[in-house]
C-alpha cells in the first residue's frame, strides 16, 4: 500500500497534466490515488474530488462540479483544517454564482471569508480572492456599498501581493460602480 507521499505525489502530477490540458492522463492518476486511499484519510479524499471538481469546472460542467466540490467539502469539514474548509467553501460559492444560485452564492462567500479573517494561517491572497468572488456577486444582487468596499480590500490585498491583473480589475470595477 502506497503512503501518503506517494498519494501526495500523484495529486501533485494530475494537477500538473491538468494544467497543461492532458485531462486524461490526469484522471488516471487521482484515480489511482484515489484507490490508495484509507476510507478516513479525509484531507487526501478533500483533495481528490477538489480536481475531479476543477476537471469539471474546467470544462464549464458547473452542475457536476459543484456535486464534487460539496464532496470535497464535506472531506475537508472532517479535517477541521480552517484554510482547506474556506479554499473549498470559496470555490463552492463560485459555483453557485455561475449557476445562478446567488443565495446559496453569498452564503458560501459568507462562510469563506469569515473562515479566512478567523484563522492566523490564511494567506491573503486567498482572501483577496474569495473577497473578488464576492464583489462579483454582490455588484449582480445589486448590493453595490458593499461590492465596493469587497472591490476596495481586493484590491489593497492584491496590491500587497503585486498581483497586477488583480489591482487592475478592481480599479475598473470601482469605476464603473461609481458611475
Amino acid at each position: 500500500m502506497p503512503n501518503n507521499s506517494s498519494i501526495q505525489q500523484l495529486l501533485v502530477k494530475a494537477w500538473e497534466h491538468r494544467r497543461n490540458g492532458a485531462y486524461e492522463q490526469a484522471r488516471i492518476l487521482v484515480d489511482q490515488a484515489k484507490e490508495y486511499c484509507q476510507k478516513d484519510d479525509y484531507e487526501h479524499l478533500g483533495r481528490i474530488y477538489h480536481v475531479y471538481m476543477q476537471f469539471e469546472y474546467d470544462h464549464d460542467h458547473f452542475e457536476q462540479a459543484l456535486l464534487l466540490c460539496e464532496q470535497s467539502l464535506n472531506y475537508y469539514k472532517k479535517t477541521e483544517i480552517p484554510g482547506k474548509i474556506a479554499h473549498s467553501q470559496r470555490h463552492l460559492a463560485d459555483l453557485h454564482y455561475h449557476i445562478g444560485n446567488n443565495t446559496e452564492s453569498e452564503s458560501n462567500f459568507r462562510e469563506a471569508i469569515a473562515i479566512y479573517r478567523s484563522s492566523p494561517d490564511t494567506h491573503l491572497s486567498d482572501l483577496g480572492n474569495a473577497l473578488r468572488g464576492f464583489a462579483l456577486l454582490l455588484e449582480r444582487i445589486g448590493n453595490i456599498d458593499e461590492a465596493i468596499d469587497a472591490w476596495k480590500e481586493a484590491k489593497e490585498i492584491y496590491a500587497t501581493y503585486h498581483i497586477q491583473g488583480g489591482v487592475e480589475e478592481a480599479d475598473e470595477r470601482l469605476r464603473a460602480l461609481k458611475q
